[in-house]
């Protein structure tokens, strides 16, 4: 059981020697390599939980989370059509958005809006093209097959019939706690990370207060009211100001708050983003409150926790997974040729590799290390050896820890020529100082669901603190892995900056980096209230969350997001990337900025070509 053990998201986990795990477990992907946008069909309209039978009513959700199109076909809670509608035939092109022969396809005169392949009364699995049929309800609301313009948000949810924000109807009432006939309560959860932490936090965008908080969660509360299908209610989103230490856990502290909150809101669900208190998770999931925000946790912790743990970003378990793929088939047996060549006593790059591990000792953490990514290291005949590093989450000793790190890697005898920084973007700061004050320049790798891969968080690592000695170069210069985030843009092409601008006349002082992050979580929970139907319980989310269907992924510049195999974590892919220091970032237009290679094509588990790695050794990246 990972129930009660600690982790997650931007919020730093715990700014030491390094790391927070981010790992792999999980079948290979089935998306195609050029992207997918399949969308799990069923009508959301007047959803109700019944007996699974075919001649079902369109609209009918199962048990089991399969559900009636509104063409009557039979759709699994994963998107495969079980059950053809009788009488079938053609199938329509994805390209053309209406199927053949369908006098409501588009253009059609005096035909309703017809839906988008896969779309609610448009079945289609993950792959295929799908029968495509006219959605029961008014959907001339959405755009492209989705509840809102994709060029808003890419990751709109699938087109849901009836008038967003619109009251009324019967949606049974008081279905959930903090869930009435006309209100869905959240809290968001602001912690204390200390004067530290937030330092390094605003230099890398990250930082948040109640009082920024409080802003940006009006503006996206607006823009969810009108803009998805709730079935007559509106989200009320409430912020609280956490009063306990958060780094190192107060666990003493923070368990009785989480209470406390349940104990005063009587919320649905509480939004925590944060990376250090896996047991604020494992408590409120106690208290059957639905949450989201936490990074970095394992896929066994959240089934666990099933139906009350979600994570926009990809979990540790298939992150590390994945890692150790990539390791086994681009780099292991080979020199490690993207080492640093400061120390010319001690130049790896004329090594053959030998891996480091450093990650945090919060029991998740540990556990998907040791018992996820060394068996399938194991599987190429691939150890660390004894470098491994698990350290406590104490700002207090991270210098100190640091060094104790450094020492384990860089041992007399077959040091690390290669450590992989399973981390939070803060703690790393620390292990790098610690490496390059002490001459040791292995290659510096990440695997990162928790922004190490974002150029604002590459940029800061270019600072003082983990840049000691810049005449020298910095421990981050050849760094390369693998990363979730997207493909960077300017910032006011992010989702969460051009949602907060539609919605809101008010200034706000979060940086994009931090309003990103929030907007995707709620954009994932207002999808996921779609998904769920009018009878609003955390188990008919759980049941919905596939329909929401597989988007991205490939060559589009975003992840591949998909509620799969009975996972709550929606990310199923990666870049491989690398650090380029004198690249001008589309981001921010600093200098500093993070290069795809492969020309930008993501992969998911089984995926990443075997050779050596499309990465330009540090001298060649200009």
């Amino acid at each position: 059981m990972y129930r009660s053990s600690p982790a997650r998201k931007y919020g730093p986990l715990a700014l030491i020697a390094a790391v927070q795990l981010v790992v792999v477990l999980i079948a290979p992907s089935t998306a195609p390599l050029d992207g997918s946008d399949t969308l799990a069909g069923t009508n959301f309209a007047g959803a109700a939980l019944g007996t699974a039978t075919e001649g079902a009513a369109p609209g009918t959700v199962f048990e089991d989370g399969s559900s009636v199109a509104a063409d009557g076909s039979i759709v699994a809670a994963d998107g495969t059509v079980i059950s053809p509608p009788t009488g079938a035939g053609d199938t329509g092109s994805p390209d053309t958005g209406g199927a053949p022969g369908d006098p409501a396809a588009a253009g059609a005169p005096g035909g309703a809006p017809a839906a988008a392949p896969g779309a609610p009364g448009a079945p289609a699995a993950a792959g295929t093209s799908g029968t495509t049929a006219v959605a029961a309800g008014d959907t001339s609301h959405c755009v492209s097959g989705r509840q809102f313009d994709p060029k808003v948000e890419f990751f709109a949810p699938p087109c849901a019939p009836g008038k967003p924000g619109a009251t009324g109807g019967n949606n049974g009432g008081s279905t959930s706690m903090g869930v009435t006939k006309d209100k869905i309560t959240v809290v968001q959860y602001i912690p204390d990370y200390g004067t530290e932490v937030n330092t390094i936090l605003k230099a890398q965008g990250l930082f948040y207060d109640a009082s920024a908080a409080r802003v940006s969660n009006a503006a996206f509360q607006t823009f969810i009211n009108k803009t998805y299908q709730l079935y007559g209610r509106k989200v009320d989103i409430k912020t609280f100001q956490g009063t306990c230490r958060t780094v190192p856990p107060d666990l003493q502290c923070l368990i009785p708050e989480m209470n406390r909150i349940v104990d005063t809101f009587k919320p649905y669900a509480v939004f925590f983003q944060t990376t250090v208190c896996s047991a604020c998770y494992a408590e409120l999931a106690r208290r059957k409150v639905v949450t989201f925000g936490g990074a970095g946790f394992s896929n066994e912790f959240r089934q666990d926790l099933k139906p009350y743990n979600y994570d926009y970003g990809m979990d540790s378990s298939r992150m590390s997974k994945l890692f150790a793929q990539w390791w086994c088939g681009s780099l292991a047996k080979k020199p490690a040729a993207f080492a640093g060549a400061q120390n010319a006593q001690q130049d790896f790059r004329k090594t053959t590799r030998q891996l480091g591990v450093v990650s945090t000792n919060d029991p998740d953490n540990k556990t998907v290390v040791q018992k996820v990514l060394y068996p399938a290291l194991a599987k190429c005949g691939e150890s660390v050896k004894g470098h491994e590093y698990f350290y406590e989450q104490n700002v207090a000793t991270a210098a100190q820890q640091s060094q104790a790190g450094t020492a384990v890697m860089n041992s007399p005898q077959n040091p690390a020529t290669s450590v992989v920084c399973l981390c939070d973007p803060v703690a790393p700061q620390f292990s790098y100082n610690a490496s390059t004050n002490n001459n040791y320049w292995p290659e510096t790798l990440f695997a990162t669901n928790q922004a190490m891969d974002t150029d604002s968080t590459g940029q800061t690592y270019m600072g003082d603190l983990a840049c000691p000695q810049k005449r020298r170069g910095c421990a981050f210069d050849g760094a390369l892995g693998l990363g979730q985030s997207e493909k960077a843009v300017p910032a006011e092409q992010l989702g969460g900056v051009k949602v907060f601008k539609a919605s809101s006349k008010e200034r706000t002082t979060l940086q994009p980096a931090i309003l990103e992050i929030f907007w995707q979580n709620y954009n994932m929970f207002a999808s996921l209230l779609q998904a769920a139907g009018p009878n609003l319980t955390p188990q008919s989310m759980m049941a919905g969350a596939p329909r929401l269907g597989s988007r991205g992924g490939g060559t589009t510049g975003f992840s591949r997001r998909a509620f799969e195999n009975g996972e709550l974590s929606w990310t199923q892919d990666v870049f491989v990337t690398y650090w380029t220091k004198n690249k001008k970032s589309a981001f921010n237009g600093k200098i500093g900025a993070f290069t795809q290679a492969y020309g930008g094509k993501r992969f998911g588990l089984g995926q990443i070509p075997k050779g050596a790695p499309a990465v330009p050794t540090v001298d060649k990246r200009g």
